[in-house]
């Protein structure tokens, strides 16, 4: 039996191919949750409409649970996209590296010195490194983004204030659903 190795390093190429379909994959995902929000959305505005509380509250926790997956998966795409842009800066980079290597020796040859050309690769790779790193924080942070609570209620006041002031404006409300809009608007004031 053969064990692939997980920590066998990956070409650039591979790499691209890797993040282009995780970024088309994460984008077909994106779609599909911004029509089960959209979904949501018309429900809780539907509820708040007929005046049923209860429903306008799974639609709206529906709603802002949604939100804040097609938020994460907005990143990642986001994210995958700068990895690819590295990917091409370390390719451009690492060329620039084997010619500096080369001129490195002939200044050598020629007895120039050569520690300032070493330092200033040294500083390409630190960067590069530090660019990683950086992105492996952005993902930590998404994550830690992902549970909020106090949020989900901010978010379903919002959605309830913006729904309300929808159905307001579109079309003349029935005497009962407009006394409870505008005694809702009173109260987000």
């Amino acid at each position: 039996m053969v064990f692939k190795n997980p920590f066998k390093k990956v070409s650039p190429e591979e790499m691209k191919t890797k993040l282009s379909i995780s970024e088309q994959r994460l984008t077909a995902r994106e779609k599909e949750l911004k029509k089960k929000q959209e979904k949501a959305r018309s429900e809780a505005k539907d509820a708040l409409a007929k005046g049923n509380d209860r429903e306008f509250r799974v639609a709206s926790r529906r709603y802002s649970l949604v939100e804040g997956q097609v938020n994460t998966i907005g990143s990642m795409v986001e994210m995958a996209q700068s990895m690819s842009d590295v990917i091409e800066m370390q390719t451009g980079l690492k060329e620039v590296a084997e010619i500096g290597e080369d001129l490195g020796q002939w200044q050598k040859q020629l007895g120039f010195d050569t520690g300032k050309l070493e330092s200033a690769v040294t500083n390409i790779r630190t960067s590069m490194e530090k660019v990683n790193t950086a992105s492996t924080m952005m993902t930590s942070t998404m994550d830690a983004a992902m549970g909020g609570n106090a949020e989900l209620t901010e978010m379903q006041d919002s959605l309830r204030s913006e729904l309300l002031a929808e159905l307001s404006s579109s079309e003349p409300a029935k005497d009962e659903l407009s006394k409870k809009i505008d005694s809702e608007l009173a109260e987000t004031e």
